[in-house]
């Protein structure tokens, strides 16, 4: 939870494309996709399966040879206490399973679009270990893991939904994502959202998009959206001056992933947020979310963003 902004992690929900804050909602992608678009799936498909692949050798088999087969000899790091290459990659794996030898990265989901990979996991899961929620996005070029960045959150005892952070609730209770055809509309129906509720402050956004019947996962927030319209309420009387500044989307399928840098003004390092949202039938039906404080420095110079 975001300390800062009582909302906690949906405050990202302020968030959109900047080229697509103003638009009207997208068209839906077609049935049978052009060649370019088949090829654009398979190369997708293969980023997906190279990046399970590598994160489970290296966070759950302890395997680091996989970082000289698959990650770039330029490897650009944003989280904040690692350094850039592989090298210091490799020393990161070696430590949290010398720290933690028994802890498993559990991957609850992936949503991948083109170079982007999204893994949502309940990390460092022991018999010691509550874990803790990371959501990481990998860049694939040419092959090999390129950039990675990541926000850590603290799995909370408790949470007000009574949910936990990762299951799957709406039907189909599956994390897999739905089919590809879905992206285009599923990612209008969030940015819309964003677009109308944060941008424009328009409240009743809630209604035209979000499923009264919403299942939430931010630990901060009740099911619901008369809760969520609520919490945006409050949220806009108390911090009229807060800025949420989009760094990317991935979208794959009924599962529509926003990264934002959420700040109040002025000065504030702000924070690091991932929201997850599952479209069905036109409405956001669930949401995930993971929030990290931004430090004030970084071993690698990048930013979080």
């Amino acid at each position: 939870m975001n300390a800062k902004l009582t909302t906690g992690a949906a405050v990202a929900v302020a968030a959109a494309v900047t080229s697509l804050m103003m638009a009207g909602p997208a068209t839906a992608a077609p049935v049978r996709p052009a060649p370019a678009a088949v090829a654009s799936a398979r190369t997708t498909a293969a980023n997906k399966a190279l990046v399970v692949y590598v994160y489970d050798q290296m966070f759950n088999h302890g395997n680091t040879s996989v970082i000289d087969t698959y990650v770039r000899s330029d490897y650009i790091q944003h989280n904040p206490t690692v350094a850039n290459g592989p090298d210091a990659l490799r020393q990161l794996v070696e430590t949290l399973h010398a720290n933690n030898p028994d802890g498993r990265n559990v991957i609850e989901q992936v949503v991948a679009q083109g170079d982007l990979v999204l893994l949502q996991s309940d990390a460092g899961v022991s018999a010691n270990s509550s874990g803790v929620a990371i959501v990481d996005v990998f860049r694939v070029q040419d092959g090999r893991i390129a950039e990675h960045w990541d926000t850590i959150q603290p799995i909370p005892s408790t949470t007000v939904s009574g949910h936990d952070m990762f299951s799957t609730l709406s039907a189909p209770a599956t994390a897999a994502p739905g089919p590809r055809a879905a992206t285009a509309r599923s990612e209008s129906v969030v940015l819309g959202y964003l677009r109308d509720l944060t941008v424009r402050h328009d409240l009743s956004a809630v209604g035209r998009y979000v499923s009264p019947s919403l299942y939430q996962h931010d630990p901060a927030l009740a099911d619901g959206s008369a809760a969520t319209e609520k919490a945006y309420a409050d949220l806009f009387a108390a911090h009229p001056d807060y800025t949420v500044t989009p760094a990317k989307v991935v979208a794959e399928g009924d599962l529509v992933a926003v990264h934002t840098h959420v700040q109040d003004p002025p000065g504030d390092l702000g924070t690091s947020v991932y929201e997850i949202f599952r479209v069905r039938h036109g409405k956001i039906v669930e949401h995930w979310s993971d929030a990290q404080d931004v430090p004030a420095t970084s071993v690698n110079g990048n930013s979080m963003f």
